[in-house]
């Protein structure tokens, strides 16, 4: 049986324990994501209470336990916060060590180490909670406490798959800041100290989606600004751009060689398999199997649609499990799915192209079982495909939620169209090598749009010719 004082000596510990922990990322970068979580905090501090909930959802890897850790360094070294004013708890632990929910927790701690309770707090405490999903009423637990007290500041992490747990009582009290992979400006930043300018990503989308003359002009300008900035690397700035491309999407690789970064990667799908899945949906053990089987599959295609029904026949399966697992899998968010453009018709029965949510996740497992030469052209442009698919969909996520990302049906088609809010389409073409415009100069016809992207290494500057906007591969790495 678990008693409060075991709960309370538990707390004690990790507050004494914590400010040793934070050591471990005294010397690392920070991602754009702390700032803007940093702000928070500094709203709260300064009485403004209207972000003091904030939830965390990502791909393990992504380097949200190190956010949270700097945060709490921030506030214990620069704002003079006391350690018994700040904990941070993973909930794993919690619940393994002591089978308690999180509202339990902390009305534990605010008797036990405050003397109060959560309605009589009179002063400003922070709880930084990973590993939120462990505690499946950790949604409801943030709605009470965000009820009762102005006076508590709390960051929740948790798989991508914490998300579907936001239900309509909470959203309203939250502020949600998804923690996406790395793209080549994080990779600068975070690895060689390089802070380039964050607009110039914004700069990117608007031109993507917009495609007017500003924003190919700021682009350019910036564009030019920073490619300066890369002579301060110790590498050609390409060379250094394949390297992110192909090993270090994920935070958690940063410090290692390229060896160990795969194994931190396939360690961070083992993961995903063993204990994020089980949160979502019930299989039976065996199926782990299959989960794993499957990821491979994908691994090893070249980019293009993938049906159910030929994962099933490929794996002697049913065609439902691989429909369950392949869901699943989305709702970890280790891939996403491109659908086709069309009719509900087309949609219901063309297959889904699905990419990781990395290319650096594509090639841990091809490099693991030594299926493809990553220097290899194809390879390359396997890997450069899922990069912008992935920087796609994520502009579709965050700034522009109401653009639609889809694959054209037809033959010989472009690699993505984008459709915009005003139902305008614009197609997009990935390459590595001379790529020609033919696809992309056909797809713009067919769907009589304004513009279309060639995203290649065909020029070395963003440049527009005619209808057709040049994007190199390493400047579009920036969005």
């Amino acid at each position: 049986m678990v008693f409060d004082d075991d709960i309370t000596n538990y707390i004690q510990l990790k507050q004494k324990e914590t400010p040793d922990v934070i050591k471990k990322v005294k010397d690392f970068n920070y991602k754009e994501d702390y700032f803007q979580i940093r702000k928070y905090l500094d709203d709260f501090l300064n009485g403004i209470n209207s972000h003091r909930v904030v939830v965390m959802p990502g791909l393990r890897g992504v380097g949200k336990t190190t956010i949270l850790l700097q945060l709490y360094d921030y506030l214990l070294n620069e704002k003079k916060i006391s350690y018994e004013d700040i904990l941070y708890i993973s909930m794993d632990q919690v619940v393994a060590y002591f089978d308690i929910s999180f509202l339990k927790f902390v009305d534990i701690f605010l008797e036990k180490i405050h003397n109060t309770s959560q309605v009589y707090l009179d002063k400003k405490l922070f709880i930084f909670v990973d590993e939120c999903h462990f505690d499946k009423k950790w949604g409801l637990s943030g709605k009470i406490i965000y009820d009762n007290t102005n006076n508590i500041f709390i960051v929740f992490t948790g798989s991508s798959a914490i998300e579907m747990e936001i239900n309509a009582d909470i959203v309203r009290r939250i502020s949600k800041q998804i923690i996406y992979p790395n793209n080549f400006k994080d990779y600068l930043q975070l690895k060689h100290d390089i802070k380039t300018d964050p607009n110039f990503s914004k700069d990117l989308e608007y031109l993507l989606y917009f495609g007017r003359e500003e924003h190919l002009k700021k682009a350019i300008s910036r564009e030019k600004k920073i490619y300066n900035q890369l002579i301060h690397l110790n590498n050609y700035p390409y060379i250094e751009f394949m390297n992110f491309l192909k090993t270090y999407g994920l935070a958690s690789t940063l410090n290692y060689e390229k060896r160990e970064s795969y194994n931190e990667i396939l360690a961070v799908i083992n993961q995903v398999i063993e204990n994020d899945i089980p949160s979502i949906k019930t299989f039976n053990t065996s199926t782990n199997n299959n989960i794993r089987r499957i990821i491979t599959y994908l691994a090893l295609q070249r980019p293009g649609s993938t049906s159910v029904g030929k994962i099933a026949k490929y794996l002697s399966i049913s065609p439902k499990l691989v429909h369950d697992i392949l869901d699943t899998l989305e709702k970890t968010q280790l891939i996403f799915s491109v659908k086709p453009y069309g009719s509900a018709g087309s949609v219901i029965k063309k297959p889904w192209n699905y990419y990781f949510l990395s290319p650096s996740l594509k090639s841990a497992i091809n490099y693991d079982i030594g299926r493809f030469n990553l220097d290899n052209k194809k390879c390359l442009g396997a890997l450069a495909e899922n990069y912008v698919a992935s920087s796609l969909h994520k502009m579709n996520q965050t700034i522009f939620k109401f653009m639609g990302l889809f694959y054209p049906i037809e033959k010989k088609g472009c690699d993505f169209l984008l459709r915009t809010k005003l139902d305008d389409i614009v197609p997009v073409e990935v390459g590595i090598g001379k790529k020609t415009k033919n696809q992309l100069t056909r797809a713009i016809n067919n769907y009589d749009a304004k513009y279309g992207v060639l995203i290649s290494n065909r020029h070395s500057t963003i440049q527009k010719h005619r209808d057709i906007i040049h994007i190199p591969l390493m400047t579009f790495g920036f969005l």
